[in-house]
């Protein structure tokens, strides 16, 4: 498709007029003429997510390569959230994949990285390939989202591209390995930005199905959801209790996306701006005490009442945000996808108990060894200041304008 000087010019102009005017969720807002489209607050507001984790990322650091890097991942993010068609979408979503795989290679501490960066890249790539089969067969190259009735084969060819960024159970062993081997501000950034293009693309693809029925996913969300927060419990290595901690949030997303319903939607979107700023905190907090100590070992992880009232007052807002008490925003999203998920199938409610139950255990677990014990000085506790924009914005009620 070739478009011309006279197409383009105007369709900038159009997508900035769009910006300004912030436009609600509906997919009649697009035209024909549009490449990018700002359809939905609800993708603007994981835009500004993004933009708010690069910020923490760019003060904190001080590699040009690594601002680089994430410059064009945050670039990545807003045109994939903004494209009209799904082939930009697909070529955006998979280009994103190789900023995050050079920051693990690059500053990667231990052989394993390789690993890491295999299994991100092959998981990414051969699950994603089926999406761009049926972009080829249906032709979906124009500008604009064709809606119609699609088989359950073609549901899942679109969706198991995202699913694995998201990640769902069975499709989310990169995850772990990839955080464990990233250095600190890789893991913010995959936390914080590359995994809501999975949430975002999910949110995006399921307007289509809305005549499939995509319950035979339900039992993979849930097992992610309840191994995920299992594991974190007997987890000793902190980066790896936090990444598991987001792969049982993320399995609890992909189940509210999953039902397919306006309310779990709606739900979902706040629950992924909250745990973007969550997550990107628990690991910038782990990395903190990594840069002090040089081991990621819960147990040895203490001492930080003694060094810093403030900072510990920070870390405490921080854990206690990520098992959702009120009056946060966490707390808000998880209720209102619980009770969604309660009123279309009340056997849940047994499920959802005991990922409560862990989610709280876990988070005191690393909560209760961070706080007690011996004096601990960080090198650059200053840094740690970076918390008060991010739980300012998790504990008002800001992000609620998405939900209409």
């Amino acid at each position: 498709m070739v478009l011309s000087v006279s197409e383009v010019v105007p369709s900038m102009f159009s997508f900035f007029g769009a910006w300004a005017s912030w436009s609600g969720l509906s997919d009649s807002s697009f035209n024909g003429s549009f490449l990018f489209f700002p359809d939905s607050k609800a993708f603007v507001s994981l835009f500004y997510l993004s933009v708010f984790v690069m910020g923490l990322v760019g003060y904190s650091e001080s590699k040009s390569s690594i601002v680089v890097l994430g410059n064009i991942l945050s670039m990545c993010g807003l045109l994939f959230f903004v494209s009209t068609n799904f082939f930009l979408l697909y070529v955006f979503f998979e280009i994103s994949l190789f900023p995050m795989i050079f920051m693990i290679l690059m500053d990667g501490v231990q052989i394993e990285k390789l690993s890491a960066s295999l299994y991100l890249f092959m998981y990414a790539s051969f699950c994603s390939f089926p999406f761009l089969l049926v972009i080829l067969y249906f032709e979906l190259f124009t500008p604009n989202y064709i809606e119609g009735i699609y088989s359950w084969e073609v549901a899942v060819c679109f969706l198991v591209g995202f699913l694995v960024k998201l990640p769902l159970y069975l499709l989310h062993l990169w995850l772990p390995k990839a955080h464990v081997e990233a250095p600190t501000y890789g893991s913010i950034i995959l936390a914080g930005l590359l995994l809501k293009l999975g949430g975002a693309g999910l949110l995006r693809v399921m307007m289509f199905f809305n005549f499939t029925d995509m319950s035979a996913l339900f039992p993979f969300s849930v097992l992610g959801m309840v191994l995920g927060v299992l594991i974190c419990s007997f987890q000793s290595d902190g980066k790896a209790l936090v990444a598991y901690s987001s792969i049982a949030h993320m399995n609890f997303l992909a189940l509210l996306l999953l039902m397919n319903s306006s309310f779990a939607k709606s739900s979902s979107v706040l629950l992924m701006l909250v745990h973007g700023f969550c997550s990107s905190l628990m690991f910038f907090g782990v990395g903190a005490f990594f840069h002090a100590l040089y081991t990621r070992k819960v147990y040895f992880m203490n001492g930080l009442f003694v060094s810093s009232h403030i900072v510990c007052s920070l870390f405490i807002l921080t854990m206690v945000l990520n098992f959702a008490t009120p009056p946060s925003n966490a707390f808000v999203s998880e209720f209102m996808g619980m009770s969604s998920l309660f009123l279309i199938q009340s056997v849940l409610f047994v499920v959802l108990g005991i990922y409560i139950f862990y989610v709280c255990y876990f988070s005191l677990y690393l909560l209760v060894n961070v706080v007690s014990g011996k004096t601990l000085l960080f090198s650059k506790e200053e840094l740690f200041f970076l918390f008060y924009p991010f739980l300012m914005l998790t504990y008002n009620f800001f992000w609620l304008i998405t939900l209409f």
